[in-house]
């Protein structure tokens, strides 16, 4: 199935989980396929933790890493004992609890710098150990918003490593595919919408075949979900185990609807897929995440990283993380404010309605 997602007959294959956090959890379904298939796989993931794992805002640094063999500013081997160190804390990413379960090694990739220097290490490691296709998975489907929509907080992270592998594939000619895993799963955007926008892309070509975990996938899932900190990835499992309904999540401050289908693997073309993706595209010559936070909040587009900056100072002044309702009610500060920013430099009345492409 791998070969037929890909186009041709391919021997190595690299999984990359883009969103940070627990996307490498829901993109060990597809890792698994391609080594069930005879393939070598290697699993990668963006280095980029929750809150709730480390207080520290932006993406880990290869430089914080331990335990893992460097190869360059953005990108390290790493395995089952990797961790960091941020701020005098002990920080492992889920990429490493994932590798203690699987017994393999992996690919940590930072995003801390250059959309552009990412990309050419990146470029590099593809070209230098044979990596026929490039697979990014997105859980939840995040990575296919317009910018607009009310539930949307976390985008950047997915943007800025769709925009890195856009550039991958640029530089190297090997295809890049984007994968959305559990659509809506994450809270985020609604699982109807993300599904509309898969059929809107699917109408231009894009879309490429979709997957669902079998009972060993899952067996393997199950084992990793006892070590792995993530809740998107959770409910992957928890529908392809049959629950249908609303399931809460974020501390209860969101519901999301599964259904079987929420277990699925929808694979895109991410060359036919590019010029839909507009948050990607804004970010595409950014210097940093810092830079490319200022470029979706010109938007009016929130980040995570906005977020997780306020989470900070609220931790600094009260020696505590906020909780669920908490964060809920920082997040939907920072959209006002960045809605009222907008509104004020388009000139637009406070009470009007605002879309950040027009």
């Amino acid at each position: 199935m791998i070969d037929e997602i890909v186009g041709f007959n391919v021997r190595n294959v690299l999984v990359i989980g883009i969103g940070g956090g627990g996307d490498v959890v829901g993109s060990t379904i597809t890792y698994s396929l391609a080594i069930n298939e005879g393939k070598e796989a290697v699993l990668g993931a963006v280095l980029w933790e929750r809150y709730v794992n480390d207080i520290v805002p932006g993406p880990i640094r290869i430089q914080e890493l331990r335990n893992a063999e460097v190869i360059g500013d953005y990108l390290a081997i790493v395995n089952g004992d990797t961790y960091a160190i941020r701020e005098g804390k002990r920080v492992v990413p889920q990429i490493a609890n994932v590798l203690s379960i699987i017994k393999d090694d992996g690919l940590g990739i930072s995003i801390s710098g250059p959309v552009r220097d990412a990309a050419k290490e990146l470029s590099d490691y593809v070209s230098k150990y044979g990596v026929d296709a490039v697979i990014g998975i997105d859980v939840g489907g995040d990575v296919l918003a317009l910018g607009n929509e009310e539930g949307l907080y976390s985008p950047l992270t997915d943007s800025y490593s769709v925009a890195i592998l856009s550039r991958v594939q640029e530089v190297t000619g090997v295809p890049v595919i984007l994968g959305i895993t559990g659509p809506g799963v994450d809270g985020e955007l609604d699982g109807d919408y993300v599904l509309m926008r898969i059929s809107q892309l699917a109408s231009k070509g894009a879309f490429l075949g979709a997957y669902g975990p079998t009972r060993d996938d899952l067996t393997i899932l199950e084992d990793i979900l006892s070590k792995a900190i993530t809740e998107a990835s959770a409910l992957v499992f928890r529908a392809a185990r049959g629950y249908h309904g609303n399931a809460s999540i974020r501390g209860s401050t969101r519901y999301v609807k599964l259904d079987i289908s929420s277990s699925i693997t929808y694979y895109l073309d991410l060359r036919k897929a590019m010029n839909d993706l507009p948050l990607a595209s804004l970010v595409i010559d950014a210097r940093d995440p810092w830079d490319a936070m200022r470029v979706l909040n010109s938007r009016g587009v929130m980040t995570e990283l906005n977020f997780e900056e306020e989470v900070y100072r609220y931790y600094k002044a009260k020696s505590r993380v906020p909780s669920p309702e908490e964060a809920y009610s920082i997040i939907k500060e920072i959209k006002s404010r960045l809605k009222a920013q907008v509104q004020l430099t388009s000139g637009n009345p406070p009470s009007s309605t605002h879309h950040p492409f027009r």
